[in-house]
């Protein structure tokens, strides 16, 4: 009787080596399957935080969440969108909030809200300019107020680590919206002005956008058509 032929050594080598090949080809694949699928949930929380603005507006005569250093808009609209998870895109990794909904202002949030300074700046006097600047005006912006709403933003992904609740396009300083908004947290490679964000839009759409496509050639967090023009940061050149 004969014995059975056993793997050399080299065959052996061959197929660890074919198999270290392979993975090394299908796990980019991978990753980049389960991005697109953490950008979807992601995607998919902007439509409802969306929604929740929308169902809100419709009690409050078609009126937003003012600008308050307190009650801020994710308290606000919780009793609309109810999840604290809905907060959190998974591609960020923030571990999900604990506690009531009225802890909402305070949980993990991976998103941040427009405050639609330019349009405050060009309809309100100094004085109640000032005051909204301070987060004490009394006034919101009306979902019928929007000449461009399939052009404007109204929620966005906030830059990790960022605490703002709000995008205010006319600071220009610590909180400007290069700072606030994350640009290319759904990325498919490691260099700079890379991927994108998504963003929820005043129509009720939700739309993915390249690295600072959103700011430039206008800039889609700005209301006004002139603000739209003037306050364009063209950061992807």
């Amino acid at each position: 009787m004969t014995g059975r032929r056993a793997f050399t050594l080299i065959e052996l080598l061959v197929v660890i080596a074919i198999v270290a090949i392979l993975a090394a080809l299908l796990l980019p694949a991978l990753a980049r399957g389960k991005e697109s699928a953490r950008r979807v949930a992601c995607s998919s929380n902007l439509r409802e935080i969306n929604l929740a603005l929308s169902l809100y507006a419709s009690d409050y005569h078609g009126f937003f969440p003012p600008r308050t250093v307190v009650d801020l808009w994710p308290s606000r609209l919780s009793s609309y969108y109810q999840n604290l998870n809905v907060l959190l895109c998974p591609t960020e990794g923030l571990l999900p909030g604990i506690g009531d909904l009225n802890d909402a202002d305070n949980a993990p949030r991976s998103y941040i809200m427009n405050i639609f300074a330019d349009y405050f700046a060009a309809t309100l006097s100094a004085a109640d300019l000032k005051s909204y600047n301070k987060g004490t005006y009394p006034g919101s912006m009306n979902e019928t107020a929007f000449d461009f709403p399939l052009e404007t933003i109204l929620f966005g992904e906030k830059e990790t680590g960022r605490t703002e609740a709000y995008v205010d396009v006319n600071n220009s300083t610590l909180s400007s919206v290069v700072l606030v908004t994350a640009q290319g947290r759904h990325n498919r490679s490691t260099g700079v002005r890379t991927g994108g964000a998504n963003h929820a839009y005043a129509d009720g759409s939700v739309r993915f956008n390249r690295y600072g496509r959103s700011l430039c050639p206008t800039n889609e967090w700005a209301v006004t058509e002139a603000g739209r023009r003037s306050l364009a940061i063209c950061i992807y050149r």
